[in-house]
């Protein structure tokens, strides 16, 4: 931990900061699961579900980033 400027006991971790930790490691961890889903097809003919993988990959890509504008206009709003 960090010394508060005053000298006085360490400085808490900010709430805010740990919240965002928390929530962009979940996010790489589920990005990095779809991609798994992807890119490590167990199928010897992936040819037939390829498509729809990566449909519903970019579907849900879009969600994320249609999320992650919608949160930061209510910050910037709010």
């Amino acid at each position: 931990m960090v010394d508060s400027p005053s000298g006085g006991a360490p400085a808490r971790p900010d709430p805010e900061f740990q919240a965002w930790a928390q929530q962009h490691a979940h996010d790489r961890r589920l990005h990095e699961a779809q991609l798994a889903q992807i890119t490590h097809h167990h199928d010897p003919n992936p040819g037939g579900d390829a498509v729809h993988q990566l449909q519903a990959w970019a579907q849900r890509q879009a969600r994320e980033k249609h999320l992650h504008t919608s949160a930061i206009a209510q910050l910037r709003h709010g």
